[in-house]
């Protein structure tokens, strides 16, 4: 997509370093250290890469993890004009991402991996604090783009995360939000027989679509 918009990549602390060496990101980072999650720092974090970029307001994007933390940041941001994100079921509950975070920090603790279980520490109350929000009249209000998009497979048996995160049901969760979705203004976009990974790597389907959208939305 990036032949046609300005495309600039936000790494949240929490992953900086997890895929390669980024010795120079970030700042000091102890995730087991707090006790609430660090919304400040984070919609900080994000403000600090788009004044990097010189861009004034954006449209936050994401997929799966990272749609998660797009979904939970533009609320909050006042930079943020607009929401583009895939494979995962915003407006459904936290619930069964709390409980995941909290049985793999539980099972890391216990196998004595503390820097491991940190990071599910974190995650823990990241859903603890969304699911305390109720953001709908905050994404109603966005003015730009509102684009959700997921495989029809996504969390079914036959999809490939479905051992890992299988309880999840992104689609189903999706389809049985539509209209709550549809509400706040998503536009809605379904692949037919493609599950969660399929959803995100097939660019060859999925930009076409989602940019269609975009345009859709006049961007």
């Amino acid at each position: 997509m990036a032949d046609r918009y300005r495309v600039v990549r936000y790494k949240p602390r929490r992953v900086v370093g997890e895929m390669e060496a980024e010795e120079e990101a970030g700042g000091p980072w102890d995730a087991a250290s707090w006790t609430q999650y660090p919304l400040n720092m984070e919609v900080a974090d994000l403000h600090a890469v788009a004044d990097a970029a010189g861009v004034s307001d954006f449209v936050l994007a994401g997929y799966s993890g990272m749609a998660a933390l797009a979904g939970f940041l533009a609320p909050v941001s006042e930079r943020a004009v607009g929401l583009m994100v895939g494979g995962f079921p915003l407006l459904a509950s936290c619930d069964y991402w709390l409980g995941f975070e909290e049985g793999a920090r539980a099972a890391l603790v216990q196998a004595g991996l503390q820097d491991k279980a940190a990071d599910h520490h974190l995650g823990r109350l990241f859903y603890r604090e969304w699911g305390r929000r109720d953001d709908r009249d905050a994404l109603a209000a966005l003015p730009g783009p509102k684009i959700l998009w997921y495989g029809s497979r996504d969390c079914e048996p036959d999809c490939r995360m479905y051992d890992f995160v299988g309880g999840a049901a992104i689609a189903r969760h999706i389809r049985a939000h539509s209209e709550e979705l549809r509400g706040v203004g998503f536009e809605l976009v379904e692949f037919e027989g493609y599950d969660h990974i399929g959803a995100l790597a097939t660019t060859d389907v999925v930009v076409p679509q989602v940019s269609a959208a975009l345009a859709k939305a006049g961007w």
